[in-house]
């Protein structure tokens, strides 16, 4: 029998990294269930994975959805951009679950699936979740890249003209109890 340890991935490097959604992943698609209408949106989304653990990964996301027709939100009101708490798993193989939560008591999980791809000498989140927004229901799938201080996406994020730093301003990140 072979031994499972030996052909483990490493995804410890995971922590302190961060993501965006490139330009030709930002369209997702609504649904408004009341006049059973589909529409275009666009959704930027960062992660701030700010720790790793034994396959298991935390930190913040910061989203921003506009219609498709609408002229992105650059500079607009900070307020429009929800943060959120991500949990998630990456498994030995790169199979990945995460679960997004709100700070408000009741309101229902967002669950992302997808898997680490390799593109080139990049690794990727190829993700896809579905999700309540308000009474409508909002899909997308991404190719999350990752993005670091100095580069052009850190400083202009596609689609939203707003920094990383601008989209996680705000957030509350997940921490340990202290004993």
């Amino acid at each position: 029998m072979e031994d499972r340890a030996d052909t483990r991935f490493d995804w410890s490097w995971l922590a302190g990294t961060y993501w965006y959604v490139p330009q030709p992943d930002l369209p997702a698609l609504q649904f408004d269930p009341e006049d059973n209408a589909l529409s275009w949106l666009a959704d930027q989304t960062v992660w701030h994975i700010s720790g790793y653990k034994t396959g298991y990964f935390w930190g913040v996301t910061a989203a921003l959805t506009y219609g498709a027709g609408e002229e992105p939100p650059a500079h607009g009101p900070a307020s429009r951009i929800g943060h959120l708490t991500m949990l998630g798993t990456v498994l030995p193989e790169g199979q990945i679950q995460i679960t997004f939560l709100s700070g408000r008591r009741g309101s229902s999980p967002t669950i992302g699936f997808g898997q680490m791809v390799r593109i080139g000498e990049a690794w990727t989140f190829e993700m896809q979740m579905s999700t309540d927004r308000g009474e409508n229901r909002l899909l997308h799938w991404a190719n999350m890249v990752e993005t670091r201080e100095g580069e052009a996406s850190w400083s202009q994020l596609p689609g939203v003209g707003l920094s990383v730093p601008q989209m996680l301003e705000g957030a509350v990140y997940p921490s340990f109890e202290t004993e």
